[in-house]
């Protein structure tokens, strides 16, 4: 895994708003990148932590036994911090099904979420009130000038 600040990175940082995330809906739901610079700190100390590699995705889920599929996303707070891996993009849509995403909203995610299941690591967790949110997992390289 490459971990470094892609064009395809920089192009999705050109759509930040103000508080440096993008919003997706869907008729499922919203899809919530996050790209907060204590967030990204956050997931990349949590990703050097893992001890199961080869890792690109980070998933907060109720369970942290047992097998991914038996399990759920949710909120940051309090969750079990899962690894897991995909060889391309479009894996990630029925693995979120798994999860409790829904469809529409797994959907959009491989467009919305550059060098997933490629070269780079995404995090991923629902809100309380069901958005789904992911966040590039970056580099020390990454700095605050690279942010509106």
């Amino acid at each position: 895994m490459t971990d470094i600040y892609t064009p395809s990175i920089d192009s999705l940082v050109s759509r930040l708003d103000i508080e440096s995330e993008s919003h997706h809906t869907t008729k499922g739901g919203i899809l919530r990148i996050d790209l907060k610079l204590d967030d990204l700190r956050l997931w990349r100390e949590t990703l050097a932590a893992m001890v199961v590699k080869p890792c690109n995705l980070l998933l907060a889920c109720e369970d942290s036994d047992g097998a991914l599929r038996d399990t759920r996303l949710t909120w940051v707070v309090g969750s079990a911090i899962r690894s897991g891996y995909i060889n391309n993009p479009r894996e990630i849509c029925p693995l979120l099904e798994s999860l409790g995403v829904t469809a529409s909203l797994a959907a959009i995610v491989p467009q919305q979420c550059p060098g997933l299941g490629c070269d780079v690591t995404w995090a991923f967790y629902l809100e309380r009130h069901g958005w789904l949110t992911a966040s590039p997992v970056l580099s020390d390289d990454l700095t605050p000038v690279a942010f509106p």
